[in-house]
């Protein structure tokens, strides 16, 4: 019996101490798994990062390559424009000798004619080349900005990249952490069970043993209880014999005495009767 609760005891140690193990092995477990999923969550919503930056990077990239584009069309613009200026100033200087140098009215007046178109045509590329650097600048500094945003990104996606495989050693990192800890939860769980079966059985037979215990216990007293009713009883009946024995004593002593009483009478009536018959 005491073996037994001695047992009873240290499984119940046991028992407890495993459970703590257990919960703790839980509370870890929880915590790699949530770590998982976060880092499950968090490499694909960088993968998604990365993607759109990359799309975005495209856009620029296409847009710079056209505006990049549109800036040597406009050079060649200018250049084209320039050569005809540079033309027609030729042109203008030799119209203005023409008239310099022309005799008749008919000869001025041609040159004169001519000295104005070439003029307005001047002015027509004179102006052209300012709208055409106006658009230049517009564009340089729009390439400015698209070459700016095209490395920021490109920076960014560099970035992006170089954190995905701090991330992917992260999960793999809580995945087998949650794998060794779910199997020493499921150790734990199993040894529990174990020791909660070992501390029933034992705490059945503890409570048959307890069970036979006040049996026999109860079967003592009976017994006990029995005994002191026979004791009881038997001094009952020799106390009422002793009272049986007393009366009669004092029954046949009070018959005595009466006789004794008798005799002395008798005797003293004698004595008295031979007194009287002397006299």
């Amino acid at each position: 019996m005491a073996s037994l609760q001695r047992m009873a005891s240290q499984l119940q140690k046991q028992k407890l101490e495993a459970g703590k193990l257990k919960k703790r092995g839980e509370r870890e477990f929880l915590k790699a798994q949530s770590i998982a999923k976060k880092s499950t969550s968090g490499l694909a919503s960088l993968q998604r990062r990365i993607e759109s930056s990359r799309e975005l990077l495209g856009g620029v990239s296409s847009v710079l390559t056209q505006r990049l584009a549109q800036q040597e069309s406009i050079q060649r613009l200018i250049a084209a424009a320039e050569v005809r200026l540079n033309h027609e100033k030729e042109a203008k200087e030799q119209t203005e000798q023409e008239l310099e140098y022309s005799t008749s009215e008919e000869e001025k007046q041609h040159a004169q004619d001519r000295l104005r178109t070439i003029s307005d045509r001047i002015n027509e590329i004179i102006e052209e080349l300012k709208q055409r650097n106006k658009m230049t600048k517009k564009v340089i500094y729009a390439i400015e900005d698209y070459q700016k945003s095209k490395s920021r990104i490109s920076t960014k996606i560099q970035n992006q990249t170089r954190s995905k495989p701090t991330l992917q050693k992260l999960i793999k990192k809580s995945k087998k952490t949650t794998s060794r800890l779910a199997k020493q939860v499921a150790s734990k769980t199993r040894q529990e069970q174990s020791v909660k079966q070992n501390l029933t059985k034992i705490n059945k037979k503890l409570a048959e043993l307890g069970k036979k215990r006040k049996k026999r216990s109860s079967k003592g007293v009976s017994k006990k209880k029995k005994i002191k009713a026979k004791i009881k009883s038997k001094k009952k009946k020799l106390m009422a014999k002793g009272k049986k024995k007393i009366k009669t004593k004092r029954k046949t002593s009070k018959k005595i005495r009466q006789k004794n009483k008798k005799k002395t009478k008798k005797a003293k009536q004698k004595k008295r009767s031979k007194s009287r018959r002397r006299k």
